[in-house]
């Protein structure tokens, strides 16, 4: 008798992780402690921070072109309203930490799926598989929305916005008559050959469409393509940045390339030019690039939209019926959103108002063709597994049922639980 029970005991013991269910916490998880908890999200946060410090180093070095790239919208908005295209530093470490402030920037946007990730394995052990299923889904959406905000904002919404707010503070360029040559201006269609070609009283710079070809030492010219003047002196008498010599002569040395005699080399120096009166608009590098990150969040926030629209959906909050009812408050909001964020102009607000209404649209449309059920049930994109996970759900109950007969007589329960719980959803 003994030994039956002992046999019986042990056959419990094999069938045990059988008869544990499918949709629950792993065991390691729930048997850790509070301390261990922490030990563990200690060695997550050491993990998460790997790659965004080296990355950080890294991107330091490739700052000064991430810059550019930020400055060149505004560049464009003060060339377009008659401004003088440049920007300030008002202090002498203000340059190398707004390159240090675009490293850590743009690390951490890098490296946040590895961070998300090292976040992802410290809560996955407390979570069913069902809400892992969730997160599989929400994750990619919600990057792929991100990237699309990154593009609309620095393709549509900062120039646009730059353009606006550079000319509210333009001022009109004054005219005045210029001579015209008679002998030249025969039509109306060489007027223009005919004011540059007329005699001249004063001295007066060239102007040109394109830099010449081979300027001489001491040679000026106007360009009309970037608004600035420009002269040419020997290299020799420019003042240059001893920085930027000491690199290029490391980099001769350990490129071995030694100094070539091509004979006499200029440089380009240029100020730009403003229109006459009204205000001088020059912005300085720190304030500019906070402005922009500070707009670019907000797009990145706002984008999100559907990704929320489908929690507030899964949880229960909303319905789609329930947002197609309220279609016209949501865009009214969205509107006065719109009308907030950006600058006071009809065209900023409709480039901003008309993605978020999409995005609203966008998410009415996942929530329908996304419901909790289907992401629960692991039905999003496969349409094989319908007709094979009720056949492997019934063989897993019939396991259970065979291991243990008081297992077997609530497994009905759950069954009408979990139907009334897709009801729901």
């Amino acid at each position: 008798m003994r030994a039956c029970v002992s046999s019986h005991t042990s056959a419990s013991s094999t069938l045990a992780p059988s008869m544990q269910p499918r949709d629950q916490p792993d065991s390691v998880s729930s048997s850790m402690s509070f301390g261990d908890h922490l030990h563990e999200l200690r060695d997550r946060l050491f993990k998460a921070l790997i790659v965004p410090l080296p990355l950080s180093i890294v991107l330091f070095f490739l700052a000064p072109y991430l810059r550019d790239l930020l400055i060149a919208p505004l560049f464009v908005a003060l060339k377009a309203n008659g401004q003088a295209t440049q920007i300030q530093a008002l202090s002498p470490a203000e340059t190398i930490m707004t390159d240090m402030k675009l490293a850590v920037v743009a690390a951490l946007s890098l490296s946040a799926p590895w961070v998300v990730f090292q976040l992802w394995k410290f809560i996955e052990p407390g979570l069913h598989h069902h809400e892992k299923r969730y997160v599989h889904f929400i994750t990619p959406l919600s990057s792929i929305l991100t990237a699309c905000a990154i593009a609309v904002f620095y393709w549509i919404l900062l120039p646009t916005t730059l353009l606006f707010l550079v000319s509210f503070g333009a001022s009109i360029p004054r005219k005045i008559a210029a001579p015209i040559d008679p002998a030249v201006a025969t039509t109306p269609d060489n007027a223009t050959a005919a004011v540059s070609n007329a005699p001249l009283t004063t001295f007066a710079f060239p102007v040109l469409d394109e830099d010449p070809v081979a300027p001489r030492a001491g040679e000026a010219w106007i360009s009309t393509k970037d608004q600035v003047m420009r002269v040419a002196i020997p290299v020799s008498k420019a003042n240059q940045s001893a920085l930027l010599n000491l690199a290029a002569d490391a980099s001769a040395a350990l490129m071995n390339n030694a100094p070539t005699n091509e004979g006499p080399q200029l440089v380009l120096l240029e100020v730009p030019l403003t229109v006459l009166g009204g205000i001088s608009q020059v912005y300085r590098l720190s304030e500019y690039i906070s402005f922009v990150l500070l707009l670019l969040a907000g797009a990145v926030v706002a984008f999100q939209m559907p990704a929320v629209i489908l929690l507030l959906g899964w949880v229960g909050f909303v319905t789609p019926k329930f947002l197609r009812e309220k279609r016209r408050w949501a865009v009214f909001i969205m509107a006065i959103i719109a009308a907030i964020v950006t600058p006071p102009d009809v065209m900023s607000m409709m480039l901003l108002l008309l993605p978020l209404w999409l995005l609203y649209e966008f998410g009415i449309v996942l929530l329908v063709f996304v419901p909790a059920h289907k992401v629960a049930s692991g039905r999003v994109f496969s349409v094989g597994q319908r007709a094979s996970a009720p056949a492997q759900t019934t063989q897993t109950h019939q396991s259970e049922a065979q291991s243990d007969p008081d297992e077997a007589n609530e497994l009905p329960r759950r069954d009408r639980e979990a139907d009334d719980g897709r009801g729901e959803g």
